[in-house]
């Protein structure tokens, strides 16, 4: 928690304010009592209507510092409390999106949006209540007791019964409801998950007429948060009464103490030593004290609940980054060696798997060259790919991009120098151009119709009413498959990369569109090198080689003409393939 605390650092000059204003407002409401019990005692009961102007135009004047000095603390609590919490959601947010994908699939997306959202907010809300409310409470608590025990020292008795019985209630509150908070932040984890997952996956739960089953899953994941957010309410509803029970128990003793030192004194003819605002005052002091005392009860919870969500954070904050960068630029690489991959001796297998996925792999790829990748589903195909952009690092062996170990480069420098097509084609909200314009901010509109060109996206781009200003759904959803893989090549290749990998990518375009793609590539992209992960033969016989993959190590390596020699594992998919076109 404190760790997470030094992001205040910077705003504690409007962190202090918030407290000093606090303090003025209780030590308002303290002399608000003061000269209420005046008014009755020097002014309802002699009937002077004169005192009971002049106190009352004092206690508006106190009301009045009182009021400013709440409004003020709590407008310096919200800026400090707001300003602290957007510094942290932005280094949260910095750090999630380091995390390598592995590290990002271990936390799950619900957990990841949970942590950087409510977790964030229970701190937020804890220090707004401890600058405000702890201050508060605190301060009617000395003031209260100090106060009550100047009028009579005979009200301490009521203070000795009352205290003890709050303080042992509060600590069984928090004995039961403290261990609960970290439970409840889990629970909501899951319902987050169960809700992302049906949003992104929303097409195929409706394909498959699974609605009633995923609501049943969401069913059971939110009452299981239900049950423990009531559990936190049935609690805190047995307690409170009895707390609210135990101060009315405080009134009462004072005003029978009170009332019989008063009809004791008038039976004597006496003057009494206690007056009735007095009294008044001391039941307005003790409710001010068991109140503040249930408010730090209830400040307690606030801050447990706080260090279970800011144990999550920290969770992601510790995250060994595991993909690390390194220092070369593209201004550190040879002329002649750019576009240029070498495999020397590679092996990776996914953390937590018993095998690799690909066994010492060697090959080299040329500058311009245009090389296919081949095999069987789960042969590695992707798995190579994704180690030359550095989703995940090799186990064994080395990378070489432009003449350069990839872990050598800074990842946003090989990440320009290497574009990379997914399998599932992610677009963003919002237009056409701004999508196409993710692969190079920087591009002109010309550049941006260039790219979409070759991508052969410009046809039906500019079918649409707004053309390139044509609004794009949240995940593409208005788009078909065909049209989102197009525009994710344009964007690839607006980057302008020495290399361009597609996993895939073209799955969704029909033979003739795909033909007329890489014709285009082939015309307008000679210097770079392609890297095409093919299903269809018919895809990958136009590459200048072909790398067969077989249970993840090389089968084979060369051409079309020379796979069909010597390749049985690439004539078996020819031969295939073949067929069913055929048929």
């Amino acid at each position: 928690m404190l760790r997470l605390l030094r992001y205040m650092k910077k705003y504690w000059y409007i962190a202090i304010l918030a407290p000093l204003f606090m303090i003025i407002e209780v030590g308002m409401d303290m002399v608000l009592t003061m000269y209420m019990q005046q008014m009755v005692d020097y002014g309802i009961s002699i009937g002077s209507m004169e005192n009971v102007i002049k106190y009352g135009l004092i206690m508006i004047g106190v009301l009045i510092l009182g009021v400013a000095g709440g409004m003020l603390s709590n407008v310096f609590t919200n800026l400090s409390c707001y300003k602290f919490g957007n510094d942290l959601r932005k280094t949260v947010f910095s750090k999630i999106m380091e995390l390598s994908l592995n590290q990002s699939d271990k936390f799950k997306t619900g957990s990841l949006v949970t942590r950087i959202t409510n977790d964030i907010t229970q701190i937020q809300n804890m220090i707004a209540t401890c600058l405000r409310g702890l201050i508060r409470a605190g301060s009617f608590f000395v003031l209260g007791i100090i106060f009550t025990l100047s009028i009579s020292l005979r009200f301490g008795i009521v203070l000795a019964i009352v205290l003890p019985i709050e303080i042992i209630l509060m600590l069984i509150f928090m004995r039961f409801v403290f261990p609960v908070f970290k439970q409840i932040q889990e629970r909501l984890d899951k319902v987050n998950g169960v809700v992302l997952e049906n949003v992104t996956g929303s097409r195929v739960v409706k394909a498959f007429s699974k609605e009633e089953y995923e609501y049943n899953r969401f069913y059971n994941v939110n009452n299981d948060y239900t049950d423990k957010l009531l559990f936190v309410s049935k609690v805190t509803a047995f307690i409170s009464p009895l707390l609210n029970l135990i101060v009315y128990v405080g009134q009462i003793i004072i005003y029978y103490l009170g009332g019989t030192a008063i009809i004791d004194a008038f039976k004597k003819d006496i003057a009494p030593e206690l007056m009735v605002g007095q009294i008044t005052q001391a039941v307005t002091y003790i409710s001010m004290i068991c109140s503040s005392l249930i408010f730090l009860g209830m400040t307690f919870t606030v801050i447990a609940r706080a260090y279970a969500s800011a144990s999550r954070i920290n969770e992601v904050l510790d995250a060994k980054v595991e993909i690390l960068d390194g220092e070369l630029t593209i201004s550190d690489v040879k002329d002649s060696d750019r576009g240029t991959i070498v495999f020397d001796h590679v092996s990776f297998g996914y953390p937590l798997a018993e095998t690799n996925v690909l066994n010492d792999l060697s090959f080299k790829i040329n500058k311009g060259e245009t090389i296919a990748i081949v095999g069987s589903t789960g042969c590695g195909k992707s798995s190579l790919v994704n180690l030359i952009v550095r989703f995940y690092d090799t186990t064994d062996g080395a990378i070489m991009v432009s003449g350069h170990n990839v872990k050598e480069y800074k990842k946003e420098e090989l990440h320009k120098m290497v574009a990379i097509c997914l399998q599932k084609a992610e677009l963003f909200a919002g237009t056409i151009e701004e999508n196409i314009l993710f692969g190079n901010m920087n591009a002109t509109k010309e550049q941006v119709k260039w790219a979409a060109r070759i991508a052969q996206a410009e046809e039906f781009i500019l079918s649409k009413d707004l053309g390139y200003d044509e609004p794009v759904a949240e995940k593409g959803t208005s788009l078909s498959g065909g049209q989102k893989q197009r525009l994710s090549i344009a964007r690839a290749i607006l980057r302008n990369p020495d290399i361009l990998i597609f996993d895939d990518s073209t799955s969704a375009l029909d033979l003739v569109t795909e033909a007329k793609l890489y014709n285009e590539m082939k015309n307008e992209l000679r210097s770079v090198t392609k890297i095409v992960v093919a299903q269809r033969i018919a895809t990958a016989r136009n590459a200048d080689k072909i790398l067969v993959l077989d249970n993840g190590e090389i089968e084979s390596f060369g051409t079309h003409e020379e796979l069909m020699e010597k390749s049985l594992v690439y004539k078996d998919i020819y031969s295939s393939q073949l067929k069913r076109e055929v048929e």
